[in-house]
């Protein structure tokens, strides 16, 4: 990418910005974006890429300006808004906020919504912001980097995030790699992505494979219901109802945990395929294995909130590179942005910046200030949406659980779904009572199908030739980092390696 035409692109980001701010229809299209994507966050199955799909026919009648506005609005918004039923009913809106329900949740158990809250939209805020920043500022350095991803890069990335499934678990690694392994198991079942055979099902239901939603809000969600139900935990949870609290201090206190997210968010998220499913359980991994205080993970922690929220909200940066570098949607919110793009007649690829010069400027504004509506929405909002945690638990169990139906139905719109939702969510229970987290099982969902269908087409394009990968320079640093990760967990809890979990061991994981 040409030095001066990039300086070129940075020095037309204030004519740029001004031209949004003068626009009425680009801000009331933020702002109507912006609220569309909280309330589709929100709502479990309603994904980010769903809800700028809808969009995509009004979208096109509206100007270029007004209609990216739309549609950023809905994609910052929704990876936001996922985590307030996260937090609030253990049930992840979006998968970007799967990670989030491991702190968020018991916060709010403890009667800290209003802190959980208020630290993943500030998170958020600033993942956004930082997320684009870097990526505009190291875009010529990203971009390079972005050319020299294949098929070996993007399955050692979706190895790396597996392996992580060991530190999700409680103290022995070996449960939360079996948690992983079963996930990988359900992944593969469905149709096989290379040759189209069908496999590890006998009915038609399980050609298109198991869907992610429906495992995800049964793992999570119903698995959640059970436990309050055998606990016979009051679900009263908020005294004083009111809007978000951000604890003070608490972004200069953990500011390492925040760079390292940013950086994570828009590393990951230049590699096509992973997005910010993954990014959040990097992050979050990290985050615990920095800390001082890695026990208090998963118990309620601030910083549990913050790295997953700061990653999944600058991965969305990070996806832009591989859509204005070289044409390829990193993430599948970027392919809705993309097939926007085509209708107005503005084709991503390496000519971009030259064909449409301060569109990536504008592009980078946008987000900047979808970030400051789903900011200022959310706290307008935020009293209304807490006020869940003040119903009594014989009424909120129930509408759980019809969210929980209602977004594994809109999976696929088949009963199907509904009964995959159920039998996880009582496997996931069992889980539970024996003492294996079920982080790593949606982990393995996730990132399974990513790996399976990477390493497959890479081992084609060279000829079954598995050491093909050892020639190519990140792939080896990769593989370094892979192997490091994999001795660190079996240096941290070497003596509880092959600890079989029991009953009593259940709380550790929750």
């Amino acid at each position: 990418m040409n030095w001066d035409i990039l300086t070129q692109e940075w020095s037309l980001l204030p004519q740029m910005a001004w031209s949004v701010l003068t626009s009425p229809l680009t801000l009331i299209s933020l702002v109507v974006g912006g609220f569309l994507g909280l309330i589709g966050g929100i709502l479990p199955g309603v994904s980010a890429v769903m809800a700028m799909t809808l969009m995509l026919g009004l979208v096109f009648r509206l100007p270029v300006d007004a209609g990216m506005g739309l549609l950023i609005g809905i994609y910052s918004a929704a990876i936001y808004g996922g985590s307030l039923t996260a937090i609030l009913l253990n049930i992840p809106g979006t998968p970007a906020a799967a990670a989030t329900v491991l702190d968020g949740h018991p916060m709010a158990r403890k009667g800290q919504a209003r802190e959980a809250i208020g630290a993943a939209t500030w998170a958020s805020f600033v993942g956004e912001v930082g997320g684009e920043i870097g990526t505009f500022l190291l875009l010529p350095f990203v971009a390079v980097v972005a050319l020299k991803l294949g098929d070996w890069e993007v399955f050692l990335v979706s190895l790396m995030g597996i392996t992580l499934a060991g530190a999700l678990g409680a103290k022995t690694p070996l449960k939360g790699w079996i948690s992983a392994f079963v996930g990988f198991l359900i992944a593969m079942i469905g149709t096989d992505p290379i040759w189209g055979v069908f496999r590890y099902g006998y009915t038609p239901e399980l050609m298109r494979g198991i869907e992610f939603i429906p495992v995800l809000i049964g793992l999570f969600g119903l698995t959640e219901v059970f436990w309050v139900l055998r606990e016979k935990v009051p679900y009263q949870l908020v005294e004083d109802p009111g809007r978000m609290i951000w604890p003070k201090g608490v972004l200069r206190k953990h500011f390492d945990v925040v760079l390292r997210s940013i950086v994570i968010g828009i590393g990951i998220g230049i590699v096509p395929g992973v997005g910010e499913s993954v990014s959040p359980w990097v992050a979050y991994d990290t985050a615990k294995r920095t800390s001082k205080e890695p026990e208090k993970f998963g118990t309620g922690y601030i910083p549990g909130i913050i790295a997953p929220e700061v990653a999944n909200n600058a991965t969305s940066g990070g996806a832009l590179i591989p859509m204005f570098v070289l044409g390829i949607p990193g993430s599948g919110t970027t392919a809705v942005l993309m097939a926007a793009l085509f209708m107005y007649g503005v084709r991503p690829g390496p000519l971009l910046i030259v064909e449409h010069p301060g569109f990536i400027a504008k592009t980078i504004f946008l987000f900047w200030m979808s970030a400051v509506v789903f900011r200022l929405l959310s706290w307008y909002l935020s009293s209304f949406v807490i006020r869940v945690l003040s119903i009594k638990r014989e009424v909120i169990l129930p509408i759980a659980v019809a969210l929980g139906v209602v977004g594994a139905w809109g999976t696929g719109f088949t009963t199907f779904d509904v009964g995959v939702m159920f039998i996880v969510g009582v496997v996931g229970y069992l889980m539970r009572l024996r003492g294996y987290p079920m982080a790593p099982m949606v982990l393995g969902v996730l990132v399974g199908p990513i790996a399976d269908y990477s390493l497959r087409r890479a081992i084609l394009t060279y000829q079954d030739n598995l050491f093909a990968m050892f020639t190519r320079p990140i792939a080896v640093v990769l593989t370094v980092f892979w192997i490091a990760m994999l001795f660190s967990q079996f240096r941290l809890a070497e003596k509880s390696f092959f600890q079989i979990p029991t009953r009593e061991t259940a709380k550790e994981s929750e």
